[in-house]
């Protein structure tokens, strides 16, 4: 009976809301659906922080639609050589993108074909000759390698930190820096409670932070060096600040603002800046509809954004960097806050704000040629964080030329910034702007009419925020040592289910099939140990895995297996020593069963 209540446990687990469509990997798109959508350009917008294009299509009824798709930020675009040319009015494009959830005229470009017939991606680069640049890193239409001869230490024998510098992103890594999840005190937890994507910066066109929007968009920054101060000047949202090097103190009315006030020593050839003076701010911001990063993210974010915004509320997320919907009303945890860069460990990361108490360290470095920039940083802030966070962060030298950021926020333009349903614009319903074919109806709503249902992911949410979850997601070895303990369940279950199997199918016939028997209840004490330690493991990244149509497949497998192999224990392996080939068609159906629960489980992490 042990067996069995398992078998209902896990059976509970995964059918209930099986028709929920899997939420994207940021709230505003639904990156698990694929369209494509054929028109001609009408005009295209390479501003900051999204680019859209926008290309009237016909619909089955003869109508036209004008669509409108989000490209990258516009600065970034241009770095990699696309130009408002390739975009010229009348000319044909064909997009493979994901919808928006709640307007029906608005997608994410994950592949776009020009009339020309080149095919480009989010990430691809184009030379000076509009030419498709294959291999390239993803940040500059030029090699960002430095090609010419750099000055690495000044007159007065400081290091050389003046010039152009951005994070350059190979393809394949991540963007940001790397750190540990922020620990919020009951201060810090009260300042997010109720927060909402309303209050992010960014859909503000305001700065967020002085570490995050450093490489940020992978935009390119500007210092200028003296002798007695350096001036930094961000490419996103244009931040600027001054490091004062000559001991000049900050003045007693000094306003406080999201830059700080920043002094900086000297330590042989590393500049140790201390940063005071912040207003009340965010170390990561709300998020709702905005970019997200994939493995990346971006992540996420959206698939292929792990280079563009990959925000730090993804970047600094989990190590798929999605950013999730957001969470019920009031339910910011204050437990799991973002770590500050990409490495950190677990579910998408919850708010976390800075008090006027906070202070920055930062620790600049240049590599041995000087065309690498390190910073490593310590955030502390005892009024709202428990512990300090630590991370660092990584930009190269760049010939590509220093321009303002000039944001034109246009994700709300048509409502798409809004999650709630209603916000499809009245004049879109009132002109029937529907796209046939393409996966969303004039309605608004996706054809599949899936929604993601709120107690469904609040539960989720609070799976991940349990003391379980947090053990998983948020401490340096609770995963590690859950996943080897699945491992070890694992192959006690699934290695004696095979024996088994293959014993009833002839393998090894000098011994008695009924002597096999008393190696079940050690299978069983190994599918204790995966099932608890997959409920765990589940917890750890709730919101993700649900969704996840490889764990879906992996555990009605395992249920599967799990079901034929005790029948067949039942009625052959502890009754007789005759097998029947009823006994063996069992047996090899059981075993298909576990061999497919192995590739599915193997399969989750590289499906949405």
């Amino acid at each position: 009976m042990w067996n069995l209540r398992c078998l209902c446990v896990l059976v509970a687990l995964i059918l209930p809301n099986v028709a929920f469509a899997h939420h994207g990997s940021s709230g505003q798109f639904e990156t698990n659906k694929t369209i494509e959508l054929s028109g001609e350009i009408t005009r295209v917008r390479l501003v900051n922080p999204h680019a859209y294009v926008y290309f009237d299509v016909t619909n089955d009824d003869g109508s036209m639609t004008n669509m409108r798709c989000e490209l990258q930020s516009g600065s970034l675009l241009k770095r990699r050589g696309w130009n408002t040319e390739q975009f010229k009015a009348g000319s044909a494009i064909t997009i493979l993108g994901s919808p928006d959830r709640n307007d029906p005229t608005t997608c994410y470009m994950q592949q776009i074909t020009f009339e020309n017939g080149v095919t480009a991606n989010r990430n691809s680069v184009f030379d000076y000759n509009g030419s498709l640049v294959n291999g390239a890193s993803t940040a500059s239409a030029v090699d960002s390698d430095v090609t010419v001869e750099r000055e690495t230490i000044r007159a007065d024998g400081r290091p050389n930190l003046a010039g152009n510098w951005a994070m350059v992103r190979k393809v394949g890594s991540r963007p940001g820096g790397g750190g540990a999840f922020a620990q919020l005190t009951d201060a810090g937890a009260l300042a997010v409670e109720g927060a909402t994507q309303d209050e992010n910066p960014r859909y503000q066109c305001e700065p967020t932070n002085i570490i995050m929007d450093w490489w940020f968009d992978l935009m390119v920054n500007k210092i200028e060096q003296s002798s007695t101060q350096i001036n930094l000047t961000y490419g996103f949202m244009s931040l600027t600040r001054t490091i004062y090097l000559d001991g000049t103190k900050m003045p007693e009315d000094y306003e406080p603002n999201r830059a700080g006030f920043s002094t900086g020593v000297w330590e042989g050839n590393t500049l140790v800046v201390t940063t005071t003076g912040f207003d009340e701010g965010w170390i990561m911001a709300p998020m709702g509809g905005s970019p997200g990063g994939k493995p990346g993210g971006s992540p996420g974010g959206k698939p292929d954004d792990a280079d563009t915004g990959t925000s730090m509320e993804a970047s600094m997320g989990s190590p798929q960097g999605n950013a999730r919907p957001p969470r019920p009303e009031g339910a910011p945890d204050g437990k799991k806050g973002p770590p500050a860069g990409p490495r950190g460990n677990g579910g998408p990361p919850s708010p976390a704000k800075n008090s006027t108490a906070l202070v920055v360290v930062e620790r600049f470095s240049l590599n041995e040629d000087g065309t690498v920039l390190k910073r490593e940083y310590t955030i502390t802030d005892p009024l709202y964080l428990k512990a300090p966070m630590t991370g660092s962060d990584e930009v190269t030298f760049t010939q590509d030329s220093y321009q303002p950021y000039d944001c034109d926020d246009l994700t709300a333009e048509r409502g798409s910034g809004n999650l709630d349903p209603s916000a499809t614009t009245p004049d879109n319903e009132a002109t029937g702007n529907g796209v046939s074919g393409n996966g969303v109806s004039k309605s608004g709503d996706l054809k599949s009419g899936n929604v993601i249902s709120q107690p469904v992911m609040s539960t989720l949410y609070k799976l991940e925020d349990s003391k379980v979850g947090q053990t998983i997601s948020s401490t340096q070895w609770g995963y590690p040592i859950v996943l080897s303990l699945h491992a070890i369940g694992m192959a006690t279950m699934v290695g004696i289910a095979l024996m088994l199997t293959l014993r009833v199918l002839g393998f090894a016939s000098v011994i008695p099939v009924t002597a096999m028997a008393s190696y079940w209840n050690i299978a069983l004490i190994g599918f204790g140990i995966n099932f608890v330690s997959g409920v765990a493991l589940f917890c750890g990244n709730a919101s993700e895995l649900y969704f996840n149509w490889a764990f879906r497949i992996k555990i009605l497998l395992v249920v599967a297996g799990l079901v034929l192999t005790w029948r067949l224990v039942i009625i052959c392996i502890k009754q007789t020593d005759s097998v029947s080939a009823k006994h063996k068609k069992l047996a090899a159906i059981a075993m298909v069963s576990w061999v497919a629960a192995i590739i599915a489980g193997r399969l989750i992490g590289y499906m949405s």
